[in-house]
């Protein structure tokens, strides 16, 4: 009987040697156990999307006439934080920095030419971009938002980047402009005018704040900023209106903007974040999904179907995004099938 047990307890202490022996060889830090699509895409004028997804820890951009192969891929440390085409689809300008973010992190915009498969460095910048977006007038021009520091502003919360501005780089030139001064909290969705010098993009309205309770009531609203006099910025979407605002898309040939917005509560209490049509003209607003989930990003493809990202996992920690598409008044809207 000794010796069977001794049988047994060596057989025991054998195998949990080798799972503790393997789980050493094949532990995953966090970082290579990423998985699955992001938030971030974009469509070309040939209806072709382009989106970053995650395997194994590493960010991958991938197109949808060509998913099989990423045609770039980074290491487990970077990340890809916007993509955007040009007005032809030529071109893929993207942002790469750290995939853990620190005070020391920059940024690196490359070029992608979706033709030859071939990839260049454009610029560096050694504060961190956000977003980045071809101007429609001349394909030479980016414009991207810059943050100016990456710090917590609070002892509750984490660090993120801050004191935001608008700024562009010219590929030929090889200059940067910077625009505004304007050293925003936060700012987000930028899009470019295609027929005048203006930009479009969301930020707070905390022109009038001088308090922490002015602040706690401020909403986030779409400002049109003229380059020329940044200071003469006006409000696009609903002024008096109770709700914030977030992603949005213009469509200047309607008087209309598409944006989102919470829609309403679950069941377990997290928001539910729906898009929105507003006429500035009219002053009237639409609510074009009723997903009861996270619809975000709306842009426009060349089709005018507007395409967005849906969230089915909102508030929990991994995102589960699907890539959707409706018609311009919200109508048929269906999960695009990749």
């Amino acid at each position: 009987m000794k010796k069977s047990f001794g049988f047994v307890y060596g057989l025991i202490g054998l195998v949990t040697g080798v799972l503790i022996v393997m789980g050493v060889v094949f532990d995953k830090e966090d970082n290579e156990k990423q998985q699955g699509l992001t938030d971030v895409y974009d469509v070309s004028v040939a209806g072709i999307i382009a989106y970053v997804e995650f395997k194994n820890g590493e960010a991958g951009l991938y197109f949808s006439d060509d998913k099989e192969q990423p045609a770039v891929q980074l290491p487990v440390d970077q990340a890809i934080v916007d993509i955007s085409f040009s007005e032809d689809g030529n071109t893929l300008a993207y942002i790469v920095s750290d995939k853990e973010l620190d005070s020391a992190s920059g940024s690196a915009v490359r070029l992608f030419d979706v033709k030859s498969r071939t990839d260049q460095l454009a610029f560096t910048v050694p504060d961190l971009i956000t977003e980045v977006v071809f101007d429609p007038k001349d394909s030479n021009r980016l414009f991207y938002l810059q943050s100016g520091v990456y710090t917590n502003y609070s002892p509750i919360a984490g660090k993120r980047p801050h004191d935001f501005d608008v700024h562009s780089y010219h590929l030929v030139e090889e200059t940067q402009t910077k625009y505004t001064d304007l050293k925003k909290y936060h700012m987000q969705s930028l899009q470019v005018s295609a027929t005048d010098e203006t930009i479009f993009v969301q930020m707070d309205d905390d022109e009038e704040v001088e308090t922490a309770e002015d602040v706690f009531v401020s909403k986030q609203r779409i400002f049109q900023i003229p380059l020329a006099a940044p200071d003469e910025k006006i409000i696009i979407s609903n002024p008096t209106g109770q709700e914030d605002v977030f992603d949005f898309l213009v469509l200047p040939e309607r008087d209309e903007l598409i944006y989102q917005a919470v829609g309403g509560t679950g069941a377990n209490g997290v928001f539910e974040y729906e898009l929105f049509s507003y006429n500035w003209k009219t002053q009237e607003t639409k609510q074009l999904t009723r997903l009861k989930e996270y619809a975000a990003k709306p842009i426009r493809g060349a089709d005018d179907q507007i395409y967005f990202l849906v969230d089915r996992r909102f508030g929990e920690r991994n995102p589960d995004y699907r890539h959707y598409q409706m018609n311009v008044d919200g109508k048929d809207v269906t999960e695009i099938q990749k």
